[in-house]
Formats: structure tokens, sequence, C-alpha cells
């Protein structure tokens, strides 16, 4: 039984001396001096925990306990040697707990409950929040007992120095310009202009003056491009009135869709309206719309310039955030002056000469426009000295409306004069019951002289025709003539016109040419010989 016990042990001995080869004869000592070492190793080394190994059964078992009793002293074994015996024993790593993260596939979860249920306590809130007192000589990053300012960086002392300066230059400035613009008037015009704001030294006086100017500054951006929108009239072309005409909402309606982008739409009677009204009056479209905007619109929609001043938004007076259509700027008597617009606003400065219309939307069976020629036409026939008067008789009612009722009335009332003059056998017209019926009265009637070829007032009125009748008779005359005249000229005068732009836009550009050759010196002979030659 002891030689069994000892076998394994003889055995490793042997492994041991193969593994490490050495001089034979020191072999013996070598493996007692490492089985000593190794049994102290073991006995001071905790004792690990070892998987069950399963035995061999080609190595002997060991003995029963009943036989290992029996014997006094147990076989001695010796330790195997481990590489990792020399080694720091390895920690076991703990693997985190991954179940109370939360899914990030899903979304960043909401902090707020959390954020909620810690700002119920608001004391320990903001005793959180607040950061503790720097004790006095405690270390760390604290300032200790320098002041603020030692410890503010060059560069910020910089800036600072920098922003000072410029905050002093700007003070500076604008006092200076104060005391520029508020000096005393210059010339006797400045003075006249502000009658109000004399000279002087006190500084209210001083601040006024320089309020003035300031805004006379602005007036170069707020106030019309010219102070004479238009030039004096001819008197070959003059015609007795002005009428001004809106473009936007007036003659043309623009909306913009998805489908189609921006669109435009001409009134109806639009032609018809301008191409009549033409005989009677110097028309002028006075527009908001920018120039860049509305002078093709106006090019394509008048090109047989019965318009004859295009006004754009460069012509007009900005006031108070507000468009302002100023007649005063036009160079033309105002008593003889009408503006046709949508917009109040736009005729704030001069609402006695204006005629306000509802926006039109696209409306293709509008006739607002057109029923709007026998009020202007009448206007005309009577030569009223002041415009405004008759516009102030109609304040508040729809003038076609208000002037069909008034001319019923009169012719009514024509009617019966005339055939109580028949039965008295006078050859008096009574040519003014129709301005008396219709609350105005003539000054001098422009119907009175007959035109060529046209029945004389007498006969018309022995017919029971009315002034404006004869009017309206010879106007549809002369538009039908004009008309006649557009569809036989009218490609001729556009091919004529065309033709002065290209010959014009052609000279320009050989004047800046010549202009521009002219910086290096006069021509040689050689071209001005060939320039002869092409002409």
């Amino acid at each position: 039984m002891l030689s069994r016990a000892r076998s394994p042990a003889l055995l490793r001995t042997v492994r041991l001396a193969l593994a490490k080869p050495a001089p034979r004869t020191r072999i013996p000592i070598a493996a007692s001096a490492l089985t000593i070492w190794m049994r102290g190793m073991a006995d001071t080394k905790k004792p690990q925990n070892k998987a069950p190994t399963r035995p061999n059964p080609d190595q002997p078992s060991p003995p029963p306990p009943s036989q290992m009793s029996d014997n006094a002293t147990p076989p001695p074994t010796e330790p195997e040697p481990s590489p990792s015996s020399s080694q720091t024993p390895e920690v076991p790593e703990r693997k985190p707990d991954l179940s109370s993260l939360p899914d990030l596939t899903q979304g960043i979860p909401s902090t707020l409950e959390r954020e909620m249920s810690g700002a119920t306590n608001r004391a320990a809130l903001e005793a959180m929040q607040e950061d503790p007192e720097p004790t006095t000589g405690a270390g760390g990053r604290g300032r200790g007992e320098l002041p603020a300012s030692a410890y503010v960086s060059s560069t910020d002392r910089r800036r600072n120095r920098m922003f000072k300066f410029m905050y002093m230059s700007s003070v500076a400035l604008a006092l200076g310009g104060v005391a520029y613009l508020g000096r005393n008037w210059e010339s006797e015009e400045e003075a006249k202009a502000h009658g109000d704001i004399p000279n002087g030294w006190s500084p209210g006086l001083w601040w006024k003056r320089a309020v003035a100017r300031q805004s006379g500054i602005l007036d170069y951006y707020r106030e019309p491009a010219f102070d004479k929108l238009l030039p004096d009239p001819d008197p070959m072309f003059e015609r007795p009135y002005t009428l001004c005409i809106s473009l936007e909402d007036m003659l043309v309606h623009s909306e913009w869709t998805r489908e189609h982008g921006w669109r435009v739409a001409k009134r109806p009677g639009v032609d018809y309206f301008l191409r009549y009204l033409s005989q009677y009056y110097e028309l002028v479209l006075f527009t908001s719309v920018p120039y860049a905007m509305g002078e093709p619109l106006v090019r394509k929609l008048d090109p047989f310039r019965f318009i004859v001043w295009p006004l754009f938004r460069e012509a007009t007076k900005y006031k108070d955030g507000e468009v302002v259509k100023d007649l005063s700027y036009l160079n033309r008597d105002l008593s003889k002056v009408i503006i046709i617009d949508t917009k109040p606003a736009h005729v704030q400065n001069q609402p006695e000469n204006a005629i306000i219309l509802p926006p039109w939307k696209g409306d293709p069976k509008d006739t607002e426009l057109v029923s709007l020629i026998p009020f202007l036409e009448y206007v005309h026939t009577m030569q009223y000295k002041d415009v405004r008067k008759v516009l102030k008789s109609f304040e508040g009612k729809h003038i076609p409306t208000e002037f069909a009722r008034r001319e019923a009335i009169a012719r009514a009332e024509f009617n019966k004069q005339l055939e109580q003059e028949r039965r008295k056998g006078s050859r008096t017209s009574g040519m003014g019951t129709l301005g008396n019926m219709l609350g105005l009265k003539p000054s001098k009637m422009s119907m009175m002289v007959p035109v060529e070829g046209e029945q004389s007032q007498l006969e018309a009125f022995s017919q029971g025709k009315m002034l404006q009748d004869i009017a309206r008779e010879r106007g549809q005359r002369n538009y039908e003539l004009l008309e006649k005249e557009i569809r036989e000229n009218g490609e001729k005068w556009l091919k004529d016109e065309q033709a002065a732009q290209e010959k014009a836009q052609a000279e320009a550009m050989s004047s800046m040419k010549s202009s521009f050759m002219g910086w290096f010196g006069p021509p040689s002979s050689s071209t001005t010989s060939d320039s002869t030659n092409k002409k």
C-alpha cells in the first residue's frame, strides 16, 4: 500500500526534472530544494477553490479512509508547481447590470419626472445650485484677498478700453451732430421755410433747428423724386382736365397660385375707358407699383400710349407708413384734377379730388369702370371751373347710380319744359335745364359749337335730345374713328415706334463707344475713311 501511495509523487518528481534540463549531478539537490520551497508556499498561500477533477483510470486510486487510519503517518505529498504562483492573483471582473438602463432604440427617455420630483424641495435645490462661499486661505482656485480687477485678463482689459472709447466717441459725435444741425439758419429761404423756428441760442431753439434739418435729410427719401412730376402743359395738346388713374386692382388684378404662378388679368372695358376718355382728359397713370415692375405691364396694357404720363412708386410720398399720391407735385391746377383710386390712404392729402372705387378682384363681368364714363364725360361737357365742388355733391354716394338718377329726373323735367315751349312757339332751347336738374351749374358749354357734318343743337333739342346726348354722340363718333385708325395703321405705328427705339439705342451705344475710344486719342484716318465709305 505504501508503494502505491508513493508512486504518484515519484512520477511528478521525474516530470519536473525532465522539464528543466540541468547537470545530472545537481538534479537531486535541485529537486529537494524545490520541494522544500513549494511546501513553504503551500503553507502560507490561501486555499483556492478548484473544480473537482475526474480521476484517471490509469492511475491507482487512493486508499480508503479505513486503510489510511491504520497507518500512523500519512505519506508526504508535494504540491504541483504552477507558473501563476509567482504572479498576483486575478480578481474576477464584475459584469454591469444592464437591466436598469433605458432602451435608446425607442428614443431618448424624458427626465421631466425626475427633475420635477427633485424640485419639490426648493430649499434643498437652491442649496445644491449655489456655490459654497470660498473660505480664506483654503487653497484651490479661490481669489483670496486680491481685488477682482487683479484677475481680469489683458484681453478683457483691452476689450473694455475699446468699448469705453467707442461709447465716448459715439456720445461725442452725437453731441457734435446736434450742435452742427442746430446752428442758425444760413439763408433767408431756410428762415422762411421754418418761420415757426427763429434763430437763437437757447437749447430749445437749437434742438428744434436740429430736428428740422434732420427731417429735411430724411425727406430726400420720403418725398417724390422731383418737385414737378409733370412738365408744363403743351398748348397744342393741352386738355382742360387731368385724370389720374391707378393700376393695381383698378385696371388690372394680379394673383399668385401654386399651379400657375403669377398671373395678371385685365379689367373688362379698360381699352374702351382709356381710348374714349383720352379725347377729354390728360390721362396720367399714378400707381404705387415700382417702375421695374409696372413699366413692362403698362407697355403691354397700353401699346398705343393713350396714357400720356405714367408715374410709378418713385413719384409717391411716404407718410406715416403709407404710400401717398400727393397731387400737389403734379404741376397742374388742382381744381381741374380728378384722381380715381381704390385705397383712401393713397389720396389722404387731397380727398376732395378723389373718386374711390372698390378693388377689382378679377370678376370678368364687372362694369364698374365703364359705368363711370358718363359722369366724367358730363364734367368735361359742362366745363366746370372747379371739379372739387362737383365731387362734393356726390360725396358718400355711388356716383354712377346717383348720376343716372339725377339724369333721369333732369330728362323728365327737360321734356316737360320742351313741351311747354313748343306750345308757346318759342325757339329757345333751355340748355341750362340739364345742369340745374343735376344740381350743377355749368360755366360754359363746350358743345355749343357744332362740328362739321353734325346736327345743330337747336335741331337736336327740337327732337328731344339733351345736351348730354349730343356730347355722347360726338364722343362715340370720335371713338369709332379712332378705332378704325388703329385697325388700319396700328401695326405700322408699333413697328415705327420699335424702329425708333432701336435707332435711339444704336445711337446711344455708338456715342458711348466713341466717348470710350476718345480716352486713347483721336481715331486714325483709316478708321475715319472706312466709316465715311460705309455711310
